[in-house]
């Protein structure tokens, strides 16, 4: 390509990483994001040109033009243009498919954990010196704040986001699938043919290999309802990730019968902090990870076996996993405010918020008690699963809610952060105005020494941990 590529919303996490790849590729790259931020501040370091104003980008002599979901009618006069001076126009997946063309691929898909499961399988295969290209929605330390690098092994490992349905474009040959969940109901419609989408991801019917975690419910449930009458190629293999206790369960059985020679069970069972599990051909294992939560540990089994398939013994990837880097995001902490942990969490679905909420309860034990600060994560969502969400947020023992963090989107009418207030059951719920100053008096006033405060959401609630942390004032 001799012309630049330009990014349409380049700041966002999954667009920015495919920027950053073209630079790898030394490709010229031009962008537009409305708003200026660090991320757009590293691209432009980088060599990026970046503009706020979309209609001040010039298109003549640009090679093709990347775009994502977030990019909608508000825009439809500059994609008018570009269309009528024919220029490709490609979504963010399939530019993506583009720059790992020649390698094989590595897909890990899931309503929560993909970004966790991708850096595993990617510090896995990094610190082994098989220089993956990788592309991560998310800040972790092995991509030096990038999201994503062009490497020269034989593997690319990247993220599924099924948001969209773009996700059944990836071709790759090892899928990883980590749950199913009811998110992204706004574009799927019902809970069956977001069911019907992840089927299609496992493909059965292809060459390749696919690595399940079976024991989440929305797995377990398509493999029940979904594989009777299944056409199965002699080029595909299932490695099945399940608890010890379900490996004589009907659903598990009946696969069994369908699959024979090309089903691989991974048996483990989890004692406190601790995933064993037995790997056909090896003696028993046992993962241990620097985060608490049982979350990650299964995150982590799926990873392993992603890269057992890769050619990775599964003894090297626990030992690498034994100190896994984490994400920026993820069980984050900021600092320390008066004995107070300040921890930034980005859990926005109810199965994600749950289960973070119980493994810091966990970790405290009696040492002090969980503060969560939560900020719902779009209007749609949140009318959506209002009643999943505060059911998940009534685990917290002291909950304090900030307004509505839009992404982008309208306003519904009678959609607001005070939506949650019918269906919590805590009764320890306070609703802040979204002003910060005002908002860190009634945050303070909650917290005690050895007490964690955890803010929790997709959109800048760490904004307000990060404000507190400046704050020199004592309890």
């Amino acid at each position: 390509m001799k012309g630049p590529i330009l990014f349409l919303g380049i700041g966002g996490s999954g667009m920015s990483s495919l920027a950053h790849m073209a630079l790898d590729l030394k490709l010229p790259v031009l962008g537009y994001d409305k708003k200026k931020s660090e991320t757009t501040e590293y691209l432009e370091k980088r060599g990026a040109i970046i503009k706020n104003d979309i209609t001040k980008i010039p298109l003549e002599g640009i090679e093709m033009v990347v775009f994502s979901s977030a990019i909608n009618d508000k825009h439809k006069q500059v994609f008018d243009e570009i269309k009528n001076k024919k220029i490709p126009l490609k979504h963010r997946s399939e530019f993506m498919h583009l720059l790992v063309s020649n390698q094989k691929s590595i897909s890990v898909a899931g309503s929560h954990g993909k970004t966790s499961t991708t850096t595993m399988v990617s510090q896995i295969l990094t610190e082994l010196g098989m220089d993956p290209t990788i592309m991560i929605g998310g800040d972790t330390s092995l991509l030096e704040k990038r999201g994503g690098k062009i490497g020269t092994g034989k593997y690319a490992v990247y993220e599924s986001d099924e948001s969209d349905g773009t996700f059944l474009g990836h071709k790759a040959s090892i899928r990883l699938l980590t749950n199913i969940d009811n998110d992204h109901l706004d574009y799927y419609k019902t809970r069956e043919r977001l069911e019907a989408a992840f089927f299609e991801y496992i493909a059965f019917g292809t060459a390749g290999d696919s690595v399940l975690y079976a024991n989440d419910p929305g797995i377990r449930d398509v493999l029940l309802h979904k594989t009777k009458n299944l056409q199965v190629s002699q080029d595909f293999r299932l490695y099945l990730c399940i608890e010890k206790q379900e490996i004589k369960s009907d659903w598990f059985l009946s696969l069994e019968t369908i699959l024979r020679n090309q089903l691989i069970p991974v048996i483990y069972e989890i004692k406190e902090d601790i995933l064993e599990f037995d790997f056909p051909g090896f003696v028993t294992l046992s993962l241990q990870l620097p985060y608490p939560g049982v979350h990650y540990l299964t995150n982590g089994l799926v990873a392993l076996v992603g890269a057992f398939v890769a050619g990775v013994s599964p003894e090297l990837s626990v030992e690498i996993l034994s100190r896994y880097i984490g994400v920026k995001r993820r069980q984050e902490i900021l600092g320390n405010w008066n004995e107070v942990t300040v921890m930034d969490d980005y859990g926005h679905h109810p199965t994600e918020i749950a289960m973070v909420i119980r493994s810091l309860k966990n970790k405290l034990k009696s040492d002090g008690k969980l503060v969560v600060l939560f900020q719902p994560h779009r209007y749609t969502r949140t009318q959506l699963l209002v009643k999943e969400l505060a059911e998940s947020l009534s685990l917290a023992e002291t909950l304090m809610i900030l307004p509505i963090y839009s992404a982008g989107e309208s306003p519904i009418p009678g959609i607001t952060h005070k939506s949650f207030l019918p269906f919590l059951t805590t009764k320890n719920a306070e609703f802040l105005i979204g002003e910060m100053d005002l908002d860190l008096i009634s945050i303070k006033s909650k917290l005690k020494p050895r007490d964690m405060l955890l803010c929790l959401g997709a959109g800048n609630v760490r904004d307000w941990g990060l404000q507190l942390l400046e704050d020199k004032s004592q309890l």
